[in-house]
């Protein structure tokens, strides 16, 4: 049972932020958070975080937990974002929007989701993608479940745009990859959030595709920075942050188990910091450093 500071019964809110494949070690985060009796009064996801808060929302106990983990196993297993340079020059030269196609994770929600509505989860689920044509954030909350995560997971230049009802929507994080803002307007006086923005610090810059990640990891990380001060003045809000120098890219899902197994022991770690012996929610940053060990290439 979760009290605020004030002594008063209330569920903490979850807010999931983006982070491609680092989705992982947020998935062994919360098989940590399930397993030791937390349950969310409501979640916010966007990106690879929407993906996350769906499963959970559909099963917000200790199942729910060990179904992410299981997900993100096959996820690895089966190399799913694993880009055909061909495949890719074949989309560019005929001028195509996208440049992987998100058949499978339309397949992997299937597989998993069975009721596809906003009103069978089991806790209210927000989602956050972002409007194409008014380039503003747009909160997915009732209709379909798969359509609202692949519209907050097509990241622009590498999956096709989602059409909904008459407009395109692509990844969320491009708005609002850490949704706090979302968790107070729906009522959470108190939220934990995962945030992955500082897994992708890339100390120096290499390369053009270093340049391009440090800079989003600037952007996104201020962004954050800016909304818990503006927001911690409403909202009690502990905010995880594992952080990773040079980590996997945003579509590498090779070293997945590893994300896990790191997540976990991070979460377990900062848990009893995050809650007191009461499970009174302790307001804070709780960030950490974490090493990702090295694997060999996989090769097709």
């Amino acid at each position: 049972m979760w009290f605020n500071r004030n002594g008063h019964h209330e569920e903490p809110a979850l807010v999931l932020s983006g982070g491609g494949a680092m989705g992982a070690l947020q998935a062994g985060i919360l098989r940590v958070l399930t397993r030791r009796g937390f349950r969310p009064s409501r979640i916010v996801g966007t990106s690879v975080g929407a993906l996350n808060a769906a499963f959970l929302a559909f099963h917000p106990g200790e199942t729910g937990g060990e179904m992410l983990v299981n997900v993100w196993r096959s996820l690895q297993d089966e190399h799913y974002l694993r880009i055909n340079p061909v495949r890719v020059a074949l989309r560019i030269a005929s001028r195509k929007l996208y440049l992987v196609n998100n058949d499978f994770l339309q397949k992997l929600i299937a597989e998993h989701i069975v009721i596809d509505d906003f009103s069978s989860t089991e806790v209210p689920l927000y989602i956050a993608a972002t409007n194409l044509a008014t380039g503003r954030k747009h909160v997915f909350n009732e209709g379909s479940v798969s359509q609202a995560v692949l519209a907050s997971s097509a990241i622009p230049g590498i999956f096709s745009p989602v059409e909904i009802e008459g407009d395109f929507y692509v990844d969320g994080g491009v708005t609002a990859n850490l949704d706090l803002e979302t968790a107070v307007e729906a009522g959470a006086k108190q939220i934990l959030a995962i945030d992955l923005s500082h897994c992708f610090e890339v100390p120096d810059p290499s390369n053009v595709m270093d340049v391009v990640t440090r800079t989003v990891e600037i952007v996104l990380r201020e962004r954050v920075e800016q909304d818990v001060r503006r927001l911690g003045e409403k909202t009690e809000i502990a905010l995880l942050q594992p952080r990773i120098e040079s980590g996997p890219g945003v579509g590498d899902l090779s070293q997945a188990s590893s994300l896990l197994e790191q997540g976990e022991a991070y979460a377990e770690r900062i848990f009893d910091k995050c809650f007191d012996g009461k499970g009174r929610l302790q307001p804070g940053t709780f960030a950490e450093d974490l090493s990702i060990p090295a694997v060999d290439a996989v090769s097709d």
